[in-house]
C-alpha cells in the first residue's frame, strides 16, 4: 500500500459522552481520507454511547474497557489491537473534537516529508468560531499566522496536545506506550518528551485543523481529584526530566513548589492546604519517580498497565450495516 494511504487507527477516548460522537463520526465521515479505521475506546460509559455508535456507525470497532482506565491505560490497552488491523498511525482524540476536512491528509502529507517525525498533532480553532483555541494562543502563539495562512509546512514544537496527537507504530514499539503513572493529564507532554529524548522529532502542521470544546470528560470528574492528578502530574514530569540531573529536577520542583505556595498568601485558603498535600505525596513517592527518571534516561519503556491493574482484557465490538452486533 502506498504510503500515502497508510492506515491510521482514529482511537475516540470516551466516557459517557455519547452526546459529542455524532458530529465527530460525521467529520471523520467527511475527512477524505481514504484509510482510516475509527475505534471507539470507551471507559465503561452507562448512557448508551456503545449502543448508539454500533446501532448508527457500523464502520466503528468499540474496544470495551471493564472500568474507567482514565486517558493513559485506556489507550496503551487499545493501541495493539489497531496495530493488530495494520494501522501505521493512530491517533490519541478526544471524544469533544471536530475534525475540518482534510485534516488527516494533511497530517500525513507532513509526516511523509520526514521520516524522523515520530509525533504529529493538529492546530486548533475555537469550537464555534474561526479563531485559534485556547492552546494555540496559550502554547503557540508564534504559529497562529501559520495556522491562518494553512501553511503544510510541519514545525517541531515541545509537545503536542493529547486530545488530537498522532503517534507512528514503531515508535510506539520503540520507545513504548504512555506511562500508566499519570492516568490523566500531563501524560501527552510526557511522552512527547520521551519521543524527543528517543531522537524523533514532534511536530505541528498549521495546515491541518481540528475543534476542541474542552473538558467534555474531565468536567464530569469530581474538581479535587482533577485538580490533585493535574498539581501531582506536573511535580512528576518536573522530577523526571532525562535531560537533566536528578538534583536539577528536585530543585526545579522545589523551585515549582515554592512559587505556587507564594501565589497563595492566604494560609487557610483550601487551595493552599491542597498544593502542600500534593506535594507532600509526590515526595513520599520519592524512589517510584527516581526509578522512572532512570528509566527514561536509560529509555527503558514502562509498562502499559500499573501493578494494581495487572492484565485487562477489553471487549472488543463490531457491527454491520444491519445493526448486528457481533464480538470478537
Amino acid at each position: 500500500m502506498p504510503e500515502s494511504e497508510s492506515a491510521i487507527g482514529l482511537m475516540i477516548l470516551n466516557r459517557n459522552g455519547r452526546r459529542w460522537l455524532p458530529p465527530l463520526y460525521e467529520s471523520i465521515r467527511r475527512n477524505g481520507y481514504p484509510n482510516v479505521r475509527v475505534y471507539l475506546v470507551d471507559n465503561s460509559s452507562s448512557d448508551g454511547s456503545v449502543e448508539a455508535t454500533l446501532q448508527d456507525y457500523p464502520e466503528v470497532t468499540v474496544i470495551r474497557m471493564p472500568d474507567n482506565l482514565g486517558y493513559v491505560m485506556a489507550y496503551n490497552v487499545a493501541m495493539p489491537h489497531a496495530f493488530a488491523d495494520g494501522c501505521e498511525w493512530v491517533v490519541w482524540a478526544n471524544n469533544d473534537i471536530l475534525l475540518e476536512p482534510g485534516c488527516l491528509s494533511e497530517l500525513m502529507r507532513a509526516v511523509r516529508s520526514d521520516s524522523q517525525i515520530g509525533v504529529a498533532g493538529p492546530a486548533f480553532l475555537s469550537w464555534s468560531g474561526e479563531e485559534p483555541n485556547y492552546y494555540m494562543k496559550g502554547k503557540h502563539p508564534h504559529l497562529i499566522p501559520e495556522m491562518r495562512a494553512q501553511s503544510p509546512v510541519p514545525v517541531e514544537v515541545d509537545w503536542v496536545e493529547g486530545s488530537f496527537l498522532m503517534v507512528r507504530r514503531d515508535v510506539v514499539e520503540t520507545v513504548g506506550p504512555l506511562n500508566p503513572h499519570f492516568f490523566i493529564f500531563w501524560e501527552e507532554t510526557d511522552y512527547c518528551r520521551r519521543i524527543r529524548y528517543s531522537g524523533k522529532k514532534v511536530v505541528l502542521v498549521p495546515s491541518a485543523r481540528v475543534r476542541h470544546y474542552g473538558g467534555a470528560d474531565s468536567a464530569r470528574e469530581i474538581h479535587l481529584k482533577r485538580d490533585w492528578l493535574h498539581r501531582r502530574n506536573y511535580y512528576i514530569y518536573t522530577l523526571t526530566d532525562p535531560r537533566m540531573s536528578f538534583s536539577k529536577n528536585l530543585a526545579a520542583a522545589a523551585h515549582l513548589f515554592a512559587v505556587n505556595i507564594k501565589s497563595k498568601p492566604n494560609r487557610i485558603h483550601f487551595m493552599f492546604f491542597l498544593e502542600l498535600c500534593v506535594f507532600a505525596a509526590v515526595l513520599f513517592r520519592m524512589r517510584t519517580w527516581h526509578r522512572k527518571w532512570m528509566d527514561d534516561r536509560r529509555r527503558i519503556p514502562p509498562p502499559p498497565l500499573n501493578k494494581r491493574r495487572r492484565e485487562i482484557q477489553p471487549e472488543i465490538l463490531f457491527s454491520n450495516a444491519h445493526g448486528t452486533t457481533f464480538a470478537k
